[in-house]
């Protein structure tokens, strides 16, 4: 599934993306808005893969906004001025649509960003590492180096095996979650996620990770021990669980 978010200062283009967005199986809308900085905070705390983006708004142009974002989505621009391709696709946009949109050229260029990304999950799951912003600096994470990570509403805490004091970072646990599906990572709690392999012990109320122990909830329980369940034989083994 593609989370996608929607920014258009005109209401009824709004309309007529929401409606191609609900037409399109694999696509998921997060959020749409006429003004640009009130999206700004779901791209701050959810995981947005696409953004449909119109380049001409009252406030700030939609190049600049997209300029602007720390970390960003794949961004299909939207607008009814040809003279702004040359920008967008600088921007290594993913496409470049003239209104009136047609759904024919809407689901081709969503095709594009599906298949585009199908690929880059290919080749993040070689990776043992990603970037995180956190005090204003990108930090380089490497997985194998993540004891557990504490989530605070719209925040969330990574605690780190060579760092003294975790990193707080603007993105809830859902983040996380979403980034973390193919690598052994677990939500426990609805304020913890740990991943299997800092595992010592586990029981029906909690896990423990060195000395630190972190409560398991009812509504998560069935899924840590089905990963149990899932993981290799040698693994397991190294895994003492109480019942």
């Amino acid at each position: 599934m593609i989370n996608c978010l929607l920014i258009d200062d005109e209401p009824l283009a709004l309309q007529v993306l929401e409606d191609f967005v609900n037409r399109t199986p694999y696509l998921k809308l997060e959020g749409k808005f006429e003004e640009p900085l009130l999206a700004l905070h779901v791209l701050e705390t959810k995981n947005i893969d696409l953004l449909f983006l119109d380049i001409k708004m009252p406030d700030v142009s939609g190049i600049d906004f997209f300029r602007s974002l720390p970390y960003k989505p794949e961004v299909i621009f939207t607008t009814a001025y040809s003279e702004f391709a040359m920008d967008g696709f600088e921007l290594k946009a993913m496409d470049y649509l003239l209104k009136p949109i047609s759904f024919e050229k809407f689901v081709a260029a969503c095709n594009r960003v599906k298949a585009f990304l199908e690929s880059r999950t290919v080749n993040f799951k070689t990776r043992d590492y990603f970037f995180i912003n956190a005090a204003h600096k990108l930090h380089k994470i490497f997985y194998n180096d993540i004891q557990y990570l504490e989530g605070f509403k719209d925040y969330t805490k990574i605690y780190l095996s060579n760092l003294s004091s975790p990193l707080l970072v603007l993105h809830n646990l859902k983040y996380f979650e979403e980034l973390f599906q193919e690598n052994e990572f677990v939500r426990i709690h609805r304020s913890y996620i740990v991943p299997i392999r800092m595992l010592n012990t586990i029981s029906r109320k909690a896990v423990t990770i060195g000395n630190r122990s972190l409560p398991v909830s009812d509504n998560y329980r069935d899924s840590l021990f089905f990963m149990i369940q899932q993981i290799s034989d040698g693994a397991q083994k190294r895994l003492k669980i109480e019942y």
